[in-house]
């Protein structure tokens, strides 16, 4: 198995397709996108705009929207993008329109690298083990307004950490090198966890941290890319 790391979005990948992809932002839209999922939502469209998000709302049958900008819920929008608000009470039976400012980015970008699924703390070792028979994976850290994130290193590393010889590029060596360390010190260590804790939405990191056997797979439906409930 060889596994390859970019610890941000705009890094090169080595290869033009992979066996698997998984698209990572522990904190916090694909954190989101595996507790909707298990919360009964029909399937999460991750979309790059609000603009894009509010034109999916009038063709996207029970649709609910939902994002961030700078952490805090979009004007207007129904959700924010913190995992505590998708309940089964609020989105069982509904397609949720996610715009986040990087994970929902990411995960269009790589769209066409191979099978994408959306990986967290919450769900790494499902998709660790559902990843045992691939080959070449791809594992893309969100990071945060252009700068690589702690939180989603992390992430990548636990994941290796399930693997023995395996081949790993730089970035998956340095992701492995942290993996060791505590979950939530690494989340309250994170810039983007002590600014969470900052603006009052510290219960998000311990909401992070709930293992959840759910396995976000991107695919295309009638309207764009669309997170389904994916095999087990």
């Amino acid at each position: 198995m060889k596994i390859e790391v970019l610890l941000l979005p705009s890094q090169r990948p080595r290869l033009d397709s992979y066996d698997l992809v998984a698209v990572i932002d522990s904190l916090r839209a694909t954190t989101v996108i595996v507790k909707a999922i298990e919360s009964g939502a029909m399937g999460i469209y991750p979309v790059k705009s609000v603009a894009q998000a509010k034109r999916f709302k009038g063709i996207v049958p029970n649709a609910l929207l939902a994002g961030e900008r700078r952490a805090f819920k979009i004007k207007g929008f129904d959700l924010g993008n913190s995992p505590l608000e998708f309940t089964r009470e609020n989105v069982s039976g509904k397609n949720v329109i996610l715009t986040t400012t990087n994970g929902t980015k990411a995960a269009n970008i790589y769209q066409n690298y191979g099978k994408v699924v959306a990986m967290a703390l919450s769900n790494v070792k499902v998709i660790a083990d559902y990843s045992k028979n691939f080959q070449n994976l791809l594992l893309v850290c969100a990071g945060s307004h252009g700068e690589i994130s702690l939180e989603d290193s992390y992430t990548a590393g636990k994941f290796i950490s399930y693997f023995d010889m395996v081949s790993l590029n730089d970035g998956a060596m340095l992701a492995r090198e942290i993996s060791g360390s505590d979950p939530m010190k690494i989340l309250k260590t994170s810039h983007h966890g002590r600014y969470l804790s900052s603006i009052g939405m510290g219960e998000d990191l311990e909401e992070s941290l709930v293992e959840r056997n759910i396995i976000p797979i991107l695919k295309v439906d009638m309207f764009n890319l669309k997170f389904f409930g994916g095999e087990r």
